[in-house]
């Protein structure tokens, strides 16, 4: 019985030195990361899944209403603040928020909320891509006699502006691919076309800035 003993305790000590040294190595993922814990979570959930994000290639599929998301990367205050991305796209409509959460013993786990939408634009699409599948088809669409609206929504500093107004470098921003300016530039490209060059249609222009109500 003795032995027996002794024998458990010595397995339990292993068991523990064994977790502990895993636990070493995940801190030295991202060293100095106090939610080390959630990103190691985080990576190995990212590698049971299999990416097929969206690609220049796919097709455009019409929809009578198309909601988009984007990613935006991590920015410098974040990556210095050692702040975690919880936001996977695994696919062209699907994107994954992994929710730290704390249970009342102090564990940590991760609540992973799956979310559906006609695409998904991961961290590393361009304004062109964005573009491509979220508001060329409405170009198209009002030179065949629709209406159509485009308009983009999210929390300040979320990258509405480089989206709609175009690219950021530093603090300057490339305007020549927002998407105003590519879809201008379409417009224009549709009216000089044959098919519609002899309707000699007409572009007007108007500009609202909405801020707090007014």
């Amino acid at each position: 019985e003795v032995e027996r003993l002794k024998k458990n305790r010595e397995e339990r000590r292993a068991k523990q030195a064994e977790i502990l040294e895993e636990k070493e190595a995940q801190k030295n993922i991202d060293p100095g990361n106090p939610n080390w814990e959630f990103l190691t979570m985080i990576r190995d959930y990212q590698e049971q899944l299999e990416f097929n994000p969206l690609h220049d290639g796919d097709s455009i599929t019409e929809h009578q209403i198309t909601v988009c998301v984007r990613k935006r990367p991590l920015n410098k205050k974040e990556e210095k603040r050692k702040d975690v991305d919880v936001v996977t796209m695994p696919n062209k409509d699907q994107i994954i928020v992994h929710e730290p959460k704390t249970k009342v013993d102090l564990t940590k786990y991760l609540d992973n909320q799956h979310f559906r939408y006609d695409y998904a634009f991961d961290d590393s699409a361009t304004n062109e891509l964005v573009y491509k599948y979220a508001a060329r088809p409405l170009v198209q669409n009002i030179f065949e006699g629709g209406m159509a609206t485009c308009f983009a929504y999210g929390q300040t500093g979320s990258g509405k502006t480089h989206t709609m107004g175009g690219e950021f470098h530093g603090k300057s921003q490339d305007s020549k691919n927002g998407i105003y300016a590519l879809a201008t530039t379409d417009v224009f490209k549709f009216l000089k076309s044959p098919k519609y060059k002899a309707l000699k249609l007409q572009v007007s222009c108007s500009y609202f800035e909405i801020y707090s109500g007014k």
